[in-house]
């Protein structure tokens, strides 16, 4: 059994909650604003929130109606938000402006969304849960949406670009695990291949710490992974039985090297995890 570090009495409710006037709605996807720390999430009903940094204040920002999942940000601050509902991604302003609505054919449930490193281009991942394609990438240079990845992939969810731009991670929920496409020099995609197997987990979220790990979320049960990189070795670095601190979490987001943001599909908040002490 692999070793649960001893960092759950560092986890809290950031804000909201079921009691909180301010509850999220069921919160899947959620990224931090670089300018100050701040933080943007989604809900079951397409809420846009913006949380403050202390996390006492949240607003919603606009609402799509639909059912938000992943959430980008890029250095303009345009956010990204992938509608399960409208089964687009919406590009909007950090004041909440609609500036574009982003399909194309095939593209049927929008998981989670990730820009390459020059922003030129989104991937955006299809969850299809009998086994389907795949992986859909947009210019955004002119909107243009394709298959970028056609291989079958078993309920395609979490993504997250290596640190040099030279391959995508992809979680397959029902495989259950972690696949690596590589990043061809000309953008094309690679041969998948298994890169990491979670027997008994649903994995769903993915997040590059600053030091080059992978941490990976588990909707079921709800726990934490670290995989630390290059040697490979899996940490679960939080788990909750209890599901009071986390309830079904999907998104991840790092604030700084010590500070681990975590949205909870199951439940109304966002939690907060202190990494202060966690060896590297």
């Amino acid at each position: 059994m692999r070793p649960i570090l001893k960092v759950t009495a560092r986890a809290s409710v950031f804000c909201g909650g079921i009691l909180h006037p301010q509850r999220l709605n069921h919160p899947e996807g959620l990224c931090v604003d670089p300018r100050d720390g701040s933080l943007w999430c989604g809900g079951e009903g397409g809420e846009l929130y913006h949380i403050s940094p202390d996390g006492v204040t949240i607003r919603t920002v606009m609402c799509t109606g639909g059912f938000l999942l992943g959430i980008a940000m890029d250095s303009r601050h345009y956010l990204y938000l992938c509608d399960l509902h409208h089964q687009a991604v919406f590009v909007v302003s950090d004041s909440g402006e609609c500036l574009a609505t982003l399909r194309a054919d095939g593209l049927t449930l929008p998981n989670f969304a990730v820009l390459s490193l020059d922003e030129r281009f989104l991937y955006v991942s299809n969850t299809v849960r009998s086994g389907g394609p795949g992986i859909f990438r947009f210019d955004l240079t002119t909107g243009e949406g394709t298959l970028w990845m056609a291989e079958t992939c078993f309920s395609a969810n979490g993504l997250a670009l290596a640190p040099d731009g030279s391959a995508l991670y992809l979680v397959e929920s029902h495989l259950p695990g972690v696949s690596r496409i590589p990043i061809r020099p000309d953008g094309s995609a690679g041969l998948k291949a298994p890169f990491l197997a979670l027997p008994g987990d649903e994995p769903d979220g993915l997040a590059f710490d600053a030091s080059g790990h992978l941490w990976i979320s588990i909707y079921n049960p709800t726990r934490i992974h670290r995989l630390r990189l290059p040697e490979g070795r899996l940490e679960t670095i939080i788990e909750d039985p209890t599901t009071d601190l986390l309830h079904h979490a999907t998104n991840l987001a790092f604030r700084g090297p010590e500070e681990l943001f975590v949205a909870n599909l199951g439940a109304w908040h966002l939690t907060r995890i202190d990494l202060t002490g966690l060896t590297s």
